[in-house]
């Protein structure tokens, strides 16, 4: 195999690597299913949930509201939604991945969310069916699991820059596809 052909094969693999790095939060999963034997065991947080914690992304939180250090977050596996609270100066900031068992289930909950969701706006070029609201929410579908990205907890307008939160949402939310597809 040529060396240039090796070379765009690998890449992927290596951003995909980057944004799956180990988070620093500390949590363990808090729900558990019935193994055969009637054993309880804890199920296993997907790998592409884990990065909605990640310190690639905590890096892109951080370079996106010009923090001085990266942002401090406390995660959860609870029913089959991880959850990655970001404590910001601002405010708090919650990423959420919930994962159903296919892609059938999860177009189906995305449609009644988002029917539910008055003010939901699409979000052409983001991923599967995203959409957005000027509250401060981003919801992308990929696959079998729903990334929802909710900044309702910061003020509508802030930082330096004059930040909206609901600009914010749809960045994180874009990062965090990029590490779902290998793109960053």
């Amino acid at each position: 195999m040529p060396r240039a052909t090796r070379a765009l094969l690998v890449a992927p693999l290596l951003a995909l690597a980057a944004c799956a790095a180990s988070s620093t939060a500390t949590s363990v999963p808090t729900t558990t299913a019935q193994a055969h034997g009637g054993e309880a065991v804890a199920p296993q947080v997907p790998a592409t949930a884990k990065m909605i914690c990640s310190e690639d992304i905590k890096g892109k939180v951080q370079q996106a509201l010009r923090l001085e250090t990266p942002p401090a977050t406390h995660d959860s596996w609870v029913d089959d939604v991880y959850t990655c609270r970001y404590s910001l100066p601002m405010g708090e900031m919650s990423l959420s991945d919930r994962v159903f068992p296919d892609a059938g289930a999860a177009r189906a909950h995305l449609a009644v969310t988002r029917s539910q969701d008055g003010a939901a706006q699409s979000l052409a070029g983001l991923g599967q069916q995203a959409y957005g609201s000027s509250r401060g929410l981003a919801v992308v579908l990929k696959d079998n699991q729903i990334l929802t990205v909710d900044t309702t907890g910061l003020p509508d307008r802030f930082g330096a820059t004059d930040q909206r939160r609901s600009d914010l949402a749809v960045e994180v939310a874009s990062d965090v596809l990029g590490c779902w597809t290998g793109d960053e």
